[in-house]
């Protein structure tokens, strides 16, 4: 996979990242919505420091993903059957 450089800003600094072509739009997105999260609570604080305001944005982004239910895994098909075809072959050419 080809790598990019990037450069992302947060607050207000700029930083240079090395991602993947694919991860690109995805760090894009996340930037953005830190941005907008930040000018939220920039309004309703009325708090100028950005390392605030970035922490701030931190801890609601944290909060929230500790409260996301984590998703279970579905299976996609149920294989037993072949599984357990393959385990009678491998009896009988051990037996």
């Amino acid at each position: 996979m080809s790598q990019k450089n990037v450069k992302i800003k947060i607050g207000d600094r700029v930083y240079p990242l090395t991602v993947s072509e694919s991860e690109e739009k995805t760090v894009e997105i996340s930037a953005e919505k830190i941005a907008e999260n930040i000018k939220k609570l920039k309004s309703q604080y009325k708090i100028t420091d950005s390392q605030d305001l970035l922490a701030m944005t931190c801890l609601e982004y944290a909060t929230k993903l500790q409260n996301t239910p984590k998703a279970e895994p579905t299976p996609t098909k149920d294989n037993s059957k072949e599984l357990d075809d393959i385990l009678s072959k491998l009896d009988e050419a051990l037996a």
